[in-house]
């Protein structure tokens, strides 16, 4: 056994505070010193290494949008969904959705979580979907944490229906997903497939991501109406992928259909990764580019951060536009945003940083359907410095439109 394995595997001994107080610690202190190793991008998801993350300034000839803050002083926001006739619906870490209608946040949410519904730590309101079909039946989907009965935290995706000016909960589709003060996991997007995928985290306790029974430390999938589809990798169970600590984002490359995915790392090594249908990506096992032999293989990611620390959120590939065909990843701990360049036929991908401590604690990037692209700021998330106008919903408008 590995000694990255030992001391990962460590971690289950540990009280969970402990480990808190001690990865925060190694973030803050993480250096933001180049690192880069070899690695390619390739579909059967095998390719592993860390790309230098070069700095481009704020305000750079080089960025074709310019900047405009479209909300400020929410709290905590965490994704954004557009909607057919221009609605943008906001989650916020504390509960609430909200809507941004001609250009202008709504100050009345339109649902309000209350009880059992719990915002400690990392967990709270945290994804949303519109349904395909959300024009017609005004269906969308809720990830949040809440206490359970027991007085335990956990996790659960709700359908909820939204109207012109309230929106009311429908139904559970799934609930019981691990959680705890930190590492809920948190995302929810609707696939090619029309499925629903979900990022879950490991509570702190590494050994449920190898758990084909628990749905931590996994990428679930259903359908819209609760269901296991029949094509999941193991019958009657959600789980797509395992071996995630704590995945937060989720974009699929329009080009080919590949489903990509984000990960925090323990201290550093945060991962992008390709995800596959029952695919073991390793964690608490192997980390970074380690290996180890055995059945299943175990998959190492695409790139990943080395020893500086990014702390991935969410994330998007762009459709219009000069950087058409590029992933954006928000960082947190890195106050950056990272641009990812994935070459077409192999080779290393490369990564700049965008926007470097200019924000601040970015969680979340999205390309509107006008090609817009919108942050979401995180420094009133408990780790950040914020400003009088945090958290702030920021505007990329093209410039080349």
């Amino acid at each position: 056994m590995s000694e990255t394995r030992k001391r990962l595997l460590s971690c289950t001994l540990m009280r969970c505070g402990t480990v808190a107080l001690f990865i925060g610690l190694l973030s803050a202190c993480s250096s933001t010193a180049e690192q880069t190793t070899g690695g390619s991008p390739q579909s059967n998801s095998q390719s592993a290494g860390t790309t230098a993350a070069g700095a481009e300034p704020p305000g750079s000839p080089d960025i074709p949008y310019t900047a405009q803050t479209l909300a400020s002083g929410l709290e905590v926001p965490w994704e954004i969904a557009f909607a057919p006739g221009g609605r943008m619906f906001i989650t916020e870490r504390t509960g609430s959705l909200r809507v941004i209608e001609n250009g202008k946040l709504r100050e009345a949410p339109l649902l309000k979580l209350s009880d059992p519904s719990v915002s400690d730590g990392e967990g709270g309101l945290l994804g949303l979907a519109l349904d395909p079909q959300f024009e017609r039946n005004g269906r969308a989907y809720l990830y949040h944490t809440y206490r359970t009965e027991e007085g335990g935290t956990a996790n659960r995706v709700l359908r909820i229906i939204v109207g012109s000016s309230t929106a009311e909960i429908d139904r559970v589709l799934l609930d019981n997903i691990p959680g705890d003060t930190n590492h809920n996991g948190g995302r929810i997007k609707i696939g090619l497939d029309g499925n629903l995928y979900i990022t879950t985290g490991d509570r702190y306790e590494p050994e449920l991501a190898q758990d084909k029974n628990s749905p931590g430390g996994k990428i679930l999938r259903i359908t819209t109406s609760g269901s296991i589809p029949e094509d999941n990798p193991w019958p009657g169970s959600p789980v797509y992928s395992m071996g995630h600590r704590n995945a937060q984002g989720l974009a699929w490359q329009p080009e080919s259909g590949v489903l990509y995915s984000s990960e925090h790392g323990q201290s550093s090594h945060d991962e992008l990764n390709i995800i596959e249908a029952g695919a073991n990506y390793g964690w608490p096992l192997i980390e970074g580019d380690e290996t180890e032999d055995g059945q299943p293989k175990l998959v190492t990611p695409l790139v990943h951060s080395g020893k500086e620390t990014w702390a991935p959120s969410g994330m998007t590939f762009i459709t219009q536009g000069p950087w058409t065909g590029e992933l954006l990843v928000a960082s947190l701990a890195g106050q950056q945003l990272l641009r990812v360049s994935l070459p077409s036929a192999g080779g290393t991908p490369s990564i700049s940083s965008l926007f470097k401590e200019k924000y601040g604690r970015i969680r979340n990037v999205a390309e509107g359907p006008d090609g817009t692209l919108y942050l979401m700021t995180n420094n009133r998330d408990g780790r950040g410095d914020p400003q009088a106008q945090d958290d702030q919903l920021i505007a990329l408008r093209p410039d080349w439109k």
